[in-house]
């Protein structure tokens, strides 16, 4: 059937001057294959092109009557942009007419009610609601070192026995890390693994890929991802951070979703397995020999690519617990002093470790340090100077705190405006002193109890003369109580001191006299 388009362009060559045979060359020019002639010379003979050329063409729509009409456009628009069978509409109206007596049956075939949703559709007479459709875009290989996707698969043999792997992939070379078991992946296991896989490329990455797991994530909430603990502690130890894709979300993190496809057509499909051996048995040598396949992504050899570029550009190693072989951990007891005794030099611990058993291991340069439980400590670079002591600064004894029980008791008591302006200026002042300061304040507030106003005002002119010390808050709160105020020009309140003795200045005048007269008297006898 002739499209409108078309029929309108015959008369418009036409118009131009074109004759029937003309128009005919001109599609061919065109390179396209010319209507018949018959159908250019029934348009060309045409004075003007109907609105509705197919009218006649077109065929009774059965349903296009009441109640049918409005039944197959409510089921259209309730189940708006849903792939659904056309025949289960038909069904629907079966139901909804026939057994329910109203209709011995319905006025035409699925076919023609197939044609007449078309219809509905193409006339706009149906209210579908806004199609939302995805936007994708090329996803760009991050630097080399930086991301490890990982993901689950399962294989299933028969209804008893099932095949559950791992996979891990460097984002970058494409290389590929696979480890299977007979069982289903718990957090202590798919840390193991993920621990193996640094193991054999021989470093770390900086970032972990992964989905919503419960083996990993045990809730989301928009957006705030709280982890299993093993899998947090394990991240901690290893110092990694997470990209977490969203639920139901395959699409973000493609590559591994095709590695995981990959593991299942390629190793699985044409093996007889029987048992997790044999897939412990034919799994490594299958894996070295994909990883030196050219990948269909990159175009390149994983292999090639890691051992070339990425395998430098991972992080060095370091211990886990969660290493298949533990046993190289040492123990070391900690005595008063909380170091670590290692090649004669000392590696400090927090002051809680003193007295009790930690363990240690020595891995590329660095002395890693755990707790009886085999949970992180710290980690200090080893020394090159024999005899030293190395100390963290977090290891450093701390101010045992206790002034801030002492700053919330004065805060219930005396708080007001400038009452944290004031703790500052005590804090910046007396940084040694501060639980003193605190409590000499304290105790002679109780004592004088005071005003809360007169307190406060006592605070506002310590802060605005800079007077953050006991001595001085008990002069300003001496004047305030009187009424009176501190001299402008002092730069500080001065301390109470004892009695001062005062002498006249004539007494210094005429001693200052004497002494001249003495002088020049004797300057004449000798001139003599």
């Amino acid at each position: 059937m002739l499209a409108k388009k078309t029929m309108q362009e015959i008369q418009d060559l036409k118009l131009q001057g074109y004759t029937k045979t003309d128009i005919i060359h001109y599609y061919e020019g065109k390179g396209e294959k010319p209507p018949s002639r018959p159908t250019i010379n029934k348009y060309y003979d045409m004075d003007v092109i109907p609105d509705n050329p197919h009218e006649k063409l077109a065929k009774d729509k059965s349903f296009d009557v009441e109640p049918f009409r409005s039944a197959v456009i409510m089921i259209l628009e309730t189940n708006s942009r849903k792939n659904f069978c056309m025949s289960s509409v038909y069904d629907v109206l079966e139901e909804k007419f026939i057994e329910n007596g109203d209709y011995d049956k319905l006025p035409g075939n699925q076919q023609t009610l197939r044609n007449y949703i078309h219809y509905l559709e193409d006339s706009g007479q149906v209210n579908l609601s806004p199609e939302h459709r995805r936007v994708y875009d090329y996803v760009f290989d991050t630097p080399p070192g930086e991301q490890m996707l990982i993901d689950f698969g399962e294989e299933v043999l028969t209804k008893k026995l099932s095949i559950h792997f791992i996979c891990l992939l460097l984002r970058y070379s494409r290389i590929l890390c696979v480890y299977a078991q007979d069982h289903k992946f718990n957090s202590v296991e798919a840390c193991q693994a993920i621990y193996r896989s640094f193991c054999r490329l021989g470093g770390r990455p900086a970032q972990f890929v992964i989905d919503q797991d419960a083996v990993f994530v045990a809730s989301e909430t928009y957006g705030e991802v709280i982890k299993t603990r093993t899998f947090e502690d394990f991240c901690t130890e290893q110092e990694l951070t997470l990209w977490v894709c969203n639920k139901a979300d395959p699409e973000s993190k493609g590559p591994i979703e095709n590695s995981v496809g990959f593991v299942k057509k390629n190793f699985f499909s044409a093996r007889k397995v029987t048992g997790i051996d044999d897939v412990w048995r034919s799994l490594p040598g299958w894996l070295e020999r994909k990883n030196q396949r050219i990948h269909r992504a990159t175009l390149r050899v994983p292999r090639v690519v890691f051992d070339q570029i990425e395998k430098a550009a991972l992080r060095p190693l370091i211990p886990s617990v969660y290493e298949t072989s533990p046993n190289t951990f040492r123990e070391y007891e900690v005595e008063a002093l909380p170091y670590v005794l290692y090649k004669s030099c000392r590696y400090s611990v927090p002051r809680s470790y003193a007295f009790k058993t930690v363990q240690y291991k020595v891995v590329g340069g660095k002395i890693h340090i755990y707790d009886e439980d085999r949970n992180f400590i710290c980690t200090h670079n080893l020394s090159e100077r024999k005899g030293s002591t190395n100390q963290l600064p977090e290891h450093r004894k701390q101010d045992s705190g206790d002034w801030i029980i002492i700053m919330e008791r004065l805060r219930g008591k005396w708080n007001c405006y400038d009452f944290q302006h004031f703790i500052n200026g005590i804090k910046k002042e007396n940084p040694r002193h501060i639980s003193k300061q605190l409590s000499a304040i304290e105790q002679f507030l109780d004592k004088e109890s005071p005003d809360r106003a007169l307190v406060a005002q006592v605070m506002k002119e310590c802060c605005r003369k800079y007077r953050y010390q006991f001595g001085q808050f008990k002069v300003v709160y001496e004047l305030a109580k009187a009424g009176r105020e501190v001299s402008s020009d002092d730069s500080r309140a001065q301390l109470p001191t004892g009695a001062v003795g005062y002498t006249d200045l004539s007494v210094y005048s005429r001693a200052f006299k004497e002494r001249t007269a003495g002088k020049s008297s004797g300057d004449m006898s000798r001139g003599k």
